[in-house]
């Protein structure tokens, strides 16, 4: 069982993300939302830190470092005050883990010894983790900078989730136009943004699909 979990980290963990990303909209009315997306948003950090895990134990050290304050800033506002604040701060703290654990699984994906269809879930966990990271930074401007998006403050403070979803759509660069920066700041990160997902998508994610086909069809050759 370790060895399995050990050999498919990253499918693993992509598929933790994309239900903290995806089946959200789908759970009933019965169901909390946002405790729904704390409990697997909670199950991502902990895959993230276990996929990184092996053989690395000061990256390893300093990822639950960062992990530790980010479960306590998600799961105490259950007992007390939500406030603009605590917000802030744990946007802070969660931007920085998944700009640490990005950074871990990158390098491990161009250290890989051969392309496997791990490594390449593991180069789309990247590129979906990239949007979470700017979702917070968009969070955190619009709590430093009330306004920055044409979606009322309140709102965003209701469900934050909202800039996730805006973030997804400028890093695919579909530009819906339901949700617009307005400042110049929000302007210049969405910019930012779209040009570095699609580099990212034009130059990893290509390569990494190419080589894995010239090695499937190399194997057939020897066959």
């Amino acid at each position: 069982m370790l060895k399995f979990l050990a050999r498919e980290k990253y499918s693993i963990l992509l598929a933790a993300v994309l239900v903290n990303v995806i089946a959200a909209p789908f759970m009933p009315s019965s169901v909390s939302l946002e405790l729904f997306m704390d409990i697997t948003f909670t199950i991502v950090m902990f895959g993230a830190v276990f996929s990184i895990s092996k053989g690395r134990k000061a990256p390893l050290a300093v990822s639950v470092t960062l992990m530790l304050p980010c479960l306590f800033f998600i799961w105490w506002t259950y007992f007390y005050t939500h406030h603009e604040n605590t917000l802030l701060v744990s946007a802070a703290l969660q931007a920085l883990f998944i700009l640490y654990i990005s950074f871990l699984i990158f390098i491990s994906i161009l250290q890989a010894p051969k392309v496997t269809p791990d490594v390449i879930s593991g180069a789309i966990v990247v590129y979906l983790f990239g949007a979470v990271f700017f979702a917070k930074l968009y969070l955190i401007l619009e709590l430093t900078y009330p306004g920055s998006f044409t979606v009322p403050h309140e709102a965003i403070l209701k469900d934050p989730g909202i800039l996730r979803y805006f973030s997804m759509v400028t890093i695919s660069t579909l530009g819906y136009g339901d949700i617009s920066p307005v400042s110049s700041q929000a302007r210049s990160m969405a910019s930012v943004e779209a040009i570095l997902g699609q580099v990212y998508l034009a130059v990893l994610i290509a390569r990494l699909v190419s080589i894995y086909g010239a090695e499937i069809n190399s194997r057939k050759k020897e066959e």
